[in-house]
């Protein structure tokens, strides 16, 4: 893997009306790139005027991840989240470098009910999801502070602004990283930092592959099981969007004059939290008392305008 000094790879070369000789490139920083929205981010921003640090628990591992570490402006870097000392590795490799952009993408799901799940699993999930964005996001302030300049921008989920049953768990590192996200906003407004979430709906990627999963006892949860397949399943073949959609949305939101603090992105997300936020939390936990999986669906086509095959 290349090693980033200065003077490496962070000049413009001229060409195409993107740029100026001589002219300092932004750097970009992008965990979890090894497959799904986290590649398809790196590979746009590369595409661009942006020195690209895209990183992964094992780069080595991805053919189109090295694939890209091949361009000029693109540097492969080993990162686990979770591990406080490869992030200060990581940081002490880039030789000072100022980050302009931080996109944390890096997450796992899971799915389980709040009985059956086990502390470990609970844990897991919030140590990638929530303190691995904030490990982050604490090594990039500093320097985006004294520049007054910088982007930090945090993947989370419609399940941040929703809950969904078997998913509790996910859900409350969801909701936790937008709620550091916004009160992180407001503090770091003055110092000409922005912030932003971006919350997809289904997207197709293969974090569906490597969920975790909870076997629920069939007395008590699996209705709930089954219509969260029958939920995904609608999302990944009708509803959801392909993670080049969520990557243009990061590119967008560097570079856009009017900056927004959430983007709910596929059609799904925007359908899930409209309803949500129309009828409240109060009706949604009385939905959870339907035990017709026929009546269930039907309220939420009839309700709520949301049909589920």
């Amino acid at each position: 893997m290349k090693k980033l000094k200065k003077g490496d790879s962070i000049i413009v070369i001229a060409g195409k009306d993107k740029g100026k000789k001589g002219e300092i490139m932004k750097v970009v920083l992008v965990t979890g790139c090894s497959t799904g929205i986290g590649l398809s981010t790196a590979t746009l921003f590369s595409e661009g005027d942006y020195q690209v640090i895209a990183t992964a628990r094992s780069p080595e591992s991805s053919e189109e991840l090295v694939e890209l570490g091949k361009k000029d402006n693109v540097l492969l870097k080993t990162l686990d989240v979770c591990d406080q000392e490869s992030v200060d590795k990581l940081f002490n490799e880039l030789n000072d470098f100022d980050v302009d952009v931080l996109v944390n993408n890096a997450g796992v799901g899971g799915s389980g009910s709040v009985e059956n799940a086990s502390m470990d699993f609970a844990k897991n999930l919030m140590e990638t999801n929530y303190f691995g964005s904030l490990r982050m996001i604490q090594k990039v302030i500093p320097s985006m502070r004294s520049r007054r300049s910088g982007a930090i921008i945090n993947v989370s989920s419609m399940a941040g602004r929703r809950p969904f049953a078997l998913m509790s768990h996910y859900c409350a590192t969801k909701y936790a990283l937008n709620g550091l996200s916004e009160s992180m906003a407001h503090e770091l407004a003055r110092f000409n930092i922005r912030v932003t979430l971006i919350e997809p709906g289904t997207v197709i990627t293969p974090i569906f592959g490597k969920a975790n999963s909870i076997p629920e006892d069939e007395e008590n949860y699996s209705i709930f099981q089954g219509r969260m397949i029958r939920q995904v399943t609608k999302g990944l073949t009708e509803l959801g969007c392909g993670p080049e959609v969520i990557a243009k949305c990061m590119v967008d939101f560097v570079t856009t004059e009017e900056p927004k603090l959430h983007y709910l992105l596929a059609s799904d997300a925007v359908d899930n939290v409209d309803v949500y936020e129309k009828y409240g939390p109060e009706t949604w936990v009385a939905d959870g008392e339907i035990l017709d999986d026929d009546e269930f669906f039907s309220v939420m086509k009839d309700r709520y305008g949301y049909e589920i095959g």
